[in-house]
């Protein structure tokens, strides 16, 4: 299922876009505006996870039937490395899907291929 037609108002604040989506992974692109920024110059670590729960819910849903549903339950993230530069990565893949939760992970990218950020969400199903 691809969601490439979806409304989003919250992706399109953020500036994020779909770039790929299918069998268990996705992939999301933010470019890094001052909108998103903190005081220091990087981005702000709400940001960064935002795109970690979108990018591994997109991974999950991209399995899902359609009219199913997932929303985000729980969230961890570590921050490895301020989030610099013009654009940011997320690769998402899907852990496990069960009857009632679904497990994903997101590894988030900077222009230099470097880790930025890591997180792993899980998603009640309905």
């Amino acid at each position: 299922m691809s969601e490439k037609n979806i409304s989003r108002p919250y992706w399109n604040l953020l500036g994020m876009e779909l770039i790929s989506q299918g069998e268990g992974e996705a992939v999301i692109e933010l470019p890094i505006k001052f909108e998103i920024t903190q005081s220091k110059g990087s981005v702000h670590g709400g940001a960064l996870a935002s795109l970690v729960d979108s990018t591994a819910g997109a991974a999950i849903r991209s399995l899902l039937s359609i009219g199913q549903t997932a929303v985000t339950i729980e969230m961890k993230l570590n921050f490895l490395r301020p989030a610099t530069g013009s654009r940011l990565i997320g690769k998402g893949s899907t852990l496990h899907i069960g009857k009632s939760l679904a497990v994903g992970e997101a590894v988030i990218i900077n222009e230099q291929d470097q880790v930025v950020a890591k997180g792993i969400a899980t998603f009640k199903l309905s």
